[in-house]
């Protein structure tokens, strides 16, 4: 009796051991890696289509530029979100999480991809980042008055100086292709690197969320090298990786970065079509009562989130 039931344990089905977790480091150095790479090749590539074509590939920006060299820098910075972000981003997420076993987890459920969220929670993450706007810009204010050194202060010049030659739009194709390069590009890849991979490895590492949040929040500000901005930046980036932890949706942070990043290249377009008194491009001053009402508004939208997802 005991060799026969020795012998039907032998021939019963092993669970396949659980694979580890892949290490914190490891993936944070792999993204490093993997986007100095791949911007690399995105600049490579740059270099080669203007060897093709005849064009100047140290070209730079500014706001007197001719519609040809706007297009053309809107090719190198396509080329850069592309491939710095985008491709690095999701070449991270799939070696450390492309699921070859039933044991490991899988990029879509490691990323949360797989469910589009309700229309009423993409809606309360649009109307999130609204409500922050006059505290974004409030932020701005106060940043600016923080002494810089003079490089620092040149390299916020001459980064002004480009975006101004940018966001000269012509006609609907200009703003069409800004809504690519500056809007979407950006959601997509900085949500897939910052959220994706630093803040979700961040989470695994430090035990309190919110402070992996205002982390990976602060690398995401110093990553755009523009120091003016690094306040308003990090308060960006905290409700963008808020949205992202609470909501339990990559998709929600990706439409919230679209929607701040279009509204201000659609608000420039309509500007320049005389269509709107407001200049985005000029220091706006916030008084801060309009921030402490920001704030208030910050809050109630982000207890409204947490009731709407518990549902």
């Amino acid at each position: 009796m005991q060799e026969n039931e020795l012998i039907e344990a032998q021939d019963l089905p092993t669970a396949a051991p659980q694979l580890p977790e892949p290490r914190v480091r490891m993936v944070l150095l792999a993204q490093l890696g993997l986007f100095i790479f791949c911007s690399g090749v995105g600049v490579l590539l740059y270099i080669f289509i203007c060897a093709i074509a005849g064009w100047d590939n140290s070209l730079s920006l500014h706001a007197a530029s001719p519609l040809a060299e706007r297009w053309q820098i809107r090719l190198q910075l396509g080329l850069a979100h592309f491939f710095g972000f985008f491709v690095s981003g999701a070449l991270t997420v799939w070696i450390f999480y492309r699921g070859i076993t039933q044991t490991q987890t899988s990029w879509p459920d490691y990323l949360q991809t797989r469910q589009w969220p309700r229309l009423t929670t993409l809606l309360l993450g649009i109307l999130l980042m609204a409500a922050s706007m006059p505290l974004v810009l409030y932020s701005l204010n106060i940043n600016q008055q923080i002494p810089l050194p003079e490089f620092f202060k040149n390299a916020e010049l001459q980064a002004a100086e480009a975006l101004k030659g940018l966001l000269q739009m012509e006609h609907a194709g200009e703003l069409l292709a800004n809504l690519v390069i500056i809007a979407l590009l950006p959601a997509l890849g900085e949500e897939l690197v910052f959220r994706g991979v630093v803040q979700q490895q961040l989470m695994r590492r430090i035990a309190n969320p919110w402070v992996a949040i205002l982390v990976s929040a602060m690398v995401f500000s110093a990553a755009h090298v523009q120091f003016e901005g690094f306040i308003p930046r990090v308060l960006l980036g905290f409700l963008l990786g808020w949205l992202y932890w609470r909501t339990r949706s990559f998709w929600v942070p990706v439409v919230g970065h679209f929607f701040n990043n279009g509204i201000q290249v659609l608000g420039q377009y309509l500007y320049g079509k005389e269509l709107s008194t407001v200049d985005l491009e000029k220091d706006i001053q916030v008084p801060w009562e309009f921030a402490a009402i920001s704030a208030f508004m910050v809050w109630a939208v982000m207890r409204l989130i947490g009731q709407t997802v518990k549902k």
